[in-house]
Formats: C-alpha cells, structure tokens, sequence
C-alpha cells in the first residue's frame, strides 16, 4: 500500500490506485456494518439471556416453593403415621389388658372348679371307705 501511496510500483496506476481507495472504503464501511451487526446481536443475545436467567429463577423459586409444599404434604402424613402408631400402641395394651384379666378370671374359675371336684372325690371317697356307698 506504502508503495501505491508513493506511486512508485511501476505497475500501479492512478486508476488502480483509486479502485482500491474505493475497495478500501467499501470494506472499511462494511467492517463497521458487520461491527455494529454484531454489537446488535449481542445487545439481543445478552437482553434474552437476561430474560432466560430470570425465567430459571423464576422456575427455581417455583419448583422450591412445590417442595416445600410437598415437604408440608409429607410432614402431616407422617404426623398420621405417628397417630395411627399410638392408636394402634393404645390398643395393643387395652387388648392385654383384657386378656389378662380374662385370663386371670380363668384362672380364679379353674381354682373353683378344682376345689369343687377335689372336694367332691374326697367326698366320694370318703363315702365309699365308710360304706355308705
């Protein structure tokens, strides 16, 4: 380019030298124009990033409050459970407790019974050893 500017490449000529003048600034104009493409395009690509930065967040903060939602959910199921747990413990213990004393009224019959019978063999026997029977 020096050489065309001194104009003393034997092969430029004032016409060449102005068709790349022209060349030059054609190219220089399409450089900004593709500059400026570019700064528009990353003006659009940084404007929806923002707005996709801002919808995760907003999806974020949805799906975390869904959590909590479900973590609520699960706490009073498991309070349930617990519930259900001691209803079951009381019942448990209710029911022992009547079969011990069903149990022990038995036990208290079975006494009775055998105090009858034994009473009453000895009185059978005691009848058939003095011959009244």
């Amino acid at each position: 380019m020096e050489e065309i500017d001194r104009s003393e490449s034997r092969f430029a000529t004032r016409n060449q030298v102005g068709k790349i003048e022209v060349s030059l600034a054609r190219l220089q104009g399409d450089v900004r124009a593709v500059e400026s493409g570019l700064r528009e395009v990353e003006a659009r690509l940084g404007g929806r990033i923002d707005v996709l930065a801002a919808e995760v967040d907003s999806l974020r903060t949805g799906i975390d409050a869904r959590f909590a939602a479900v973590d609520v959910k699960f706490e009073a199921v498991d309070d349930r459970f617990d519930a259900v747990d001691r209803r079951f413990d009381v019942l448990r213990d209710e029911l022992i407790g009547r079969m011990d004393e069903q149990f022990a009224a038995l036990r208290r019959e079975n006494r009775l019974l055998l105090l009858v019978f034994s009473t009453m063999l000895g009185l059978l026997m005691a009848l058939l050893r003095s011959g009244v029977l």
